[in-house]
């Protein structure tokens, strides 16, 4: 078939499967089924009968529900390359926001500590950025494998590690294992049970564990603040990502524990990225 074909067949698939972003997800499949080289130079030629069947399948598995990053089997984040697919979350453009905001306040000579790490995209992209030692903490063995992948792939393994614990009951083994931090980043489950329960199929296929933050979204926030805060330096960093609407709640979290708060809007004006700098920590007894 010739490439022009092939386009036209593949977007078709999508629409007719009811694919919002056709258009779209119709040139990543084509780029990743014919390659980047071919697919740039290559639209006046026939392709092969296998390399068709592969693209058509691959199409009909997104019509399925599949996540077009999971067919790929990677995903770019802040400009660095990641390997995704069944098990772990996909990175989100909006946790872009939780990088973005995090960096000012470190440099290579700064200790990170991650929480809910999954792909290991934000401790690597901020490793990568800065130089800054970096650890992620992860649970699930599968998100682990491809943090561990990831790792490997942007060549950073000198700056990031792996600790792997339960960031809601961290044992004592893990926390002494850690370094105090000048930066804590997470960005933990948060999607309510109504929003669970009204998922796009695709995000059905990403693991609950990494999705479902409790009824109401907020069961891992005042947890991770009561369990993590004493691993953060005085005049250290926490930045969280939050769901929308729940930016305010955090935030009072956050300042009950003694930490000043900024509060950053995504691109869809959603309250995303709540910061907070704990304080010098008090000197009981000082005289006059």
């Amino acid at each position: 078939m010739v490439n022009a074909g092939i386009r036209k067949k593949i977007r078709g698939i999508l629409e007719n499967g009811g694919i919002a972003s056709a258009d779209f997800e119709a040139e990543q499949l084509l780029k990743w089924g014919l390659g980047e080289k071919y697919y740039m130079t290559g639209f006046s030629e026939e392709i092969d009968g296998e390399r068709e069947r592969l693209l058509t399948e691959a199409a009909i598995r997104r019509t399925e529900g599949e996540p077009l990053q999971y067919i790929l089997g990677e995903w770019d984040f802040y400009g660095y390359t990641f390997k995704v697919g069944e098990g772990v979350l996909i990175p989100r453009q909006e946790t872009e926001l939780l990088v973005e905001k995090a960096l000012p306040y470190i440099n290579e000579d700064s200790a990170v500590i991650d929480l809910c790490s999954g792909s290991g995209c934000i401790p690597i992209a901020i490793a990568k950025k800065t130089g800054a030692k970096c650890v992620g903490v992860e649970i699930s063995r599968e998100a682990i494998n491809y943090f561990s992948e990831n790792i490997r792939l942007n060549g950073i393994e000198d700056k990031v590690r792996i600790a792997e614990g339960d960031v809601l009951s961290p044992e004592k083994s893990l926390l002494d294992s850690l370094p105090r931090a000048d930066l804590i980043t997470a960005n933990p489950p948060y999607l309510t049970g109504e929003e669970m329960r009204t998922l796009q199929k695709e995000v059905r296929r990403e693991p609950k564990i990494a999705l479902y933050g409790g009824s109401d979204g907020m069961d891992y926030y005042g947890k991770i603040f009561e369990e993590w805060l004493p691993m953060l330096k005085p005049r250290g960093i926490f930045a969280v990502e939050a769901g929308d609407g729940q930016s305010g709640a955090i935030r009072e979290i956050m300042e009950s524990k003694g930490l000043s708060c900024r509060v950053f809007k995504d691109y869809g004006g959603v309250e995303r990225v709540i910061v907070g700098e704990k304080g010098e920590p008090e000197i009981k007894g000082k005289g006059l």
